[in-house]
């Protein structure tokens, strides 16, 4: 099983450490991606902990064929991934079904993702937790995989960083789907190596940054293939989930009513009315949290579950 690795420091000391750590002939294989700053350090704390696995499915994963290859995708690397999306954008319709050649592209992560930025004709994910995921297990119609091909369909499967993709494919695999790819070191890998190309938006990330736009990548990449105008990298922009209104500002904030903690998107407007809640009805609820200014983040909740109220803000709490 390939390895993979993001890490968030001083450029320099991030290179030195990235090198120290293939030299190990058992992480020569790992790609290791610079984890791109706006801001200070992107990771202030270190934090350990021992988890089972780093993705979370119901009923776990340790059933699934991690381990076997041939139950797992078939890594594209950003190249021939961005080919396969030229392709699938020149697909003649009638040549397609004359030959029963289908590509279906999978966003195989959570719909407050895709919100802040998503590969052109990737269906918004229709969860808000990967536990909850069930492409081609649902049999519903909303599911992008309800009653394809399962021989004759291309799925291209891709996540933050590739892990999540990785191994849901094998769920897949072991449902029959036959040929399956994702994209090898995620959107992030991608960006870096390709640019915004087939990308509209920005892309989310689980910490205090919360949304990196793709021009961010370019600062450690060697060169793209081409820059990118301010008019491509802004021709997505979200919605207020309060109101519906655009949100040319792609960051997320939490519901101020702790028992909610919802991640949404909220014009300014909605944000001040009703005071970091994502709802009228929340906004009456009994334990509330203030309403912070500009891109502060809540501490974790426990700190207002206690009583200890402060402005202060640090690390996201999502």
């Amino acid at each position: 099983m390939s390895r993979e690795s993001t890490l968030s420091g001083p450029r320099k000391d991030a290179a030195a450490y990235a090198d120290w750590v293939k030299k190990d002939h058992r992480f020569c294989d790992m790609l290791v991606q610079t984890s791109p700053a706006l801001a200070g350090h992107a990771f202030p704390r270190l934090k350990l902990r021992y988890k089972p696995s780093l993705v979370q499915l119901e009923g776990g994963s340790l059933h699934l064929p991690l381990l076997d290859p041939s139950m797992r995708a078939m890594p594209l690397t950003p190249s021939k991934w961005k080919e396969r999306l030229e392709a699938r954008a020149c697909l003649d319709v009638s040549s397609s079904e004359m030959s029963g050649r289908k590509l279906l592209l999978l966003d195989v992560r959570n719909d407050y993702e895709w919100d802040v930025g998503h590969f052109e004709g990737a269906q918004r994910p229709n969860v808000d937790c990967f536990r909850s995921t069930s492409f081609g297990l649902s049999g519903e119609v909303s599911d992008p995989l309800n009653g394809v091909d399962k021989e004759k369909t291309d799925i291209l499967m891709y996540c933050t960083g590739g892990i999540r993709c990785d191994v849901y494919s094998t769920i897949l695999r072991e449902k029959g789907f036959q040929n399956l790819y994702t994209l090898e070191g995620g959107v992030s890998n991608y960006l870096k190596a390709e640019g915004p190309a087939g990308w509209v938006g920005n892309l989310f990330v689980f910490d205090g940054r919360l949304s990196l736009p793709p021009a961010t990548f370019r600062r450690t990449a060697a060169c793209w293939p081409s820059s990118p105008s301010e008019e491509e990298e802004r021709r997505w922009v979200g919605r207020c989930y309060a109101c519906g209104s655009e949100v040319v500002e792609l960051r997320h904030r939490n519901c101020a009513n702790i028992d909610c903690n919802r991640l949404y998107m909220s014009c300014g407007w909605c944000a001040e009315e009703l005071a970091g809640c994502c709802c009228s009805d929340c906004k009456a609820a009994p334990r509330l949290r203030p309403l912070l200014p500009g891109h502060q983040r809540y501490l974790k909740w426990h700190v207002y579950r206690d009583g200890l109220l402060t402005p202060a803000a640090t690390d996201a709490d999502c």
